[in-house]
């Protein structure tokens, strides 16, 4: 298996959620069972559709969904019970007829200037098809304004470096 070797660079898209740690979430060591981080994720990248005024719903009823195809996730340290955790979900730049989403999920941070440490790291290859099944040649209508949304936030954070 291929290992992810990117990280989210500064001029990507993003957006990050701050997530509690639940004691339904541990195991009995008190460490995170492996499959809740794909919750994680999940409400990571809910939060950047949301964020950029697309919902489910609203594709939905655009004739469009979009499945994930692809899901590659890396653990590279445990959260713990009671542990205030961050995931950030970036969009990444020029990845063709795909929609591909990266992601971080951090532990608590000491000093809020730095980021947490490291413990997962995630990607996601979605395609928009219609209910039928059929792939899009071009973006439907929802997907289109998305995709101007983050083309022109992505554009923003270029002129900034």
């Amino acid at each position: 298996m291929k290992r992810i070797k990117s990280r989210i660079e500064p001029h990507w898209d993003s957006v990050e959620v701050v997530l509690p740690v639940h004691f339904s979430e541990v195991d009995s060591m008190k460490l995170v069972w492996h499959g809740h981080y794909l919750r994680y994720v999940e409400s990571a990248r809910e939060a950047y559709f949301r964020d950029r005024g697309l919902s489910y719903q609203q594709m939905e009823d655009g004739d469009c969904i979009a499945p994930v195809v692809r899901l590659q996730i890396e653990y590279l340290a445990p959260a713990r019970m009671g542990q205030v955790i961050t995931a950030r979900c970036a969009h990444i730049p020029l990845t063709g007829p795909t929609f591909d989403l990266f992601y971080e999920v951090r532990g608590p941070s000491a000093d809020p200037q730095r980021p947490g440490k490291l413990l997962c790291i995630a990607e996601t290859v979605q395609v928009f098809i219609d209910r039928s099944g059929q792939p899009y040649l071009s973006p439907p209508p929802p997907v289109e304004a998305l995709f101007a949304d983050i083309h022109a936030r992505e554009l923003a954070l270029a002129e900034r470096r």
